[in-house]
């Protein structure tokens, strides 16, 4: 009976078997967005991957990887080692260089960290998510004809196997646009070039947890530490007396990275004896402005009263 009984249901079983990896692994995935710099930053990059199906939080198996254009000069970009918590279908993952986060309306919070893109791959390259064998279960390439390399990956979410065309264009690096793959949750890959679209706007980012960062343009580099509306001597008292540490732009932070450093004392040195950015001809002059105007006034008008009295 038990042999009767296995012989009938081992269909079943084989297909229970064979669904199981796919529905709780890693291997259902989409590169949903990514961007190769913020504002000419290269440095601040992002990487977001969408779960096709429920269950896919299992990344400890995977790889993203990258490619030069030509296809070869592979790098490991990142390389997580745990689960995420949220395995709903449609859930994302959030992978960015540590930068990145200088670039959010709210320091962004990422599910894995990456290594950057190399700035020889954002014209024309590749990246990919992967086992930490050699499948490739997603496939984004850019750079229309100028990328050469292979475009074949597995058939796991792309019916062919090739995810080519490349989009063609760069990967975007030099303004808060990020190139996005805007299907449904669900979808599968017909090729990069009709399925990827750069962001209408400012680009947003969502972890795992569900929570949203919005690009946004960082605010000049201003050397006027102590807020006189002046860049000079003081204000380096300031950045010498916190330099070595964190802090904000108070404390001696001119290029706005969170630190005081070497290249707040550049800024300085380049804005010395100026203005602050974005101190316009229209802005409110301080009050020890406003009494040496009226001391002005008051000399030429009694020097042309004392010319008028002369004659």
């Amino acid at each position: 009976m038990n042999r009767l009984f296995i012989q009938l249901n081992l269909p079943v079983l084989l297909v229970s078997f064979a669904a199981t990896p796919s529905w709780a692994a890693f291997h259902l995935m989409q590169i949903e967005q990514v961007i190769g710099g913020v504002n000419g930053d290269t440095t601040a990059q992002a990487i977001q991957l969408r779960m096709r199906s429920g269950g896919q939080n299992i990344l400890g198996n995977s790889t993203i990887r990258a490619r030069d254009a030509a296809g070869g000069s592979q790098v490991t970009l990142s390389d997580p080692t745990t689960s995420v918590a949220n395995k709903a279908s449609g859930s994302r993952v959030l992978i960015t260089t540590p930068n990145f986060a200088n670039y959010t309306d709210v320091p962004v919070v990422s599910d894995f960290t990456m290594d950057p893109i190399p700035a020889s791959s954002l014209a024309s390259g590749q990246i990919s998510f992967d086992s930490n064998g050699a499948t490739k279960y997603w496939i984004l390439s850019w750079g229309g004809a100028s990328f050469t390399g292979s475009t074949f990956g597995s058939l796991t979410n792309d019916a062919d196997g090739n995810f080519g065309p490349p989009v063609d264009i760069a990967l975007p690096s030099n303004s808060l646009q990020a190139l996005l793959f805007p299907g449904a949750a669900s979808a599968s890959s017909t090729t990069n070039l009709a399925d990827y679209v750069l962001t209408a706007g400012a680009a947003t980012f969502t972890n795992n947890a569900g929570n949203n960062f919005s690009l946004v343009a960082p605010p000049a580099d201003n050397a006027n530490f102590d807020g006189d509306n002046d860049i000079d001597g003081k204000d380096f008292f300031i950045w010498q007396s916190n330099s070595g540490t964190p802090g904000t732009q108070s404390d001696g932070d001119a290029n706005n990275n969170g630190d005081v450093e070497a290249g707040d004392l550049v800024v300085w040195e380049a804005q010395y004896g100026t203005p602050p950015p974005l101190a316009g001809l229209n802005s409110v002059p301080e009050p020890q402005a406003v009494f040496l105007w009226l001391l002005f006034g008051t000399l030429v008008g009694t020097r042309s009263c004392r010319r008028w009295t002369s004659r």
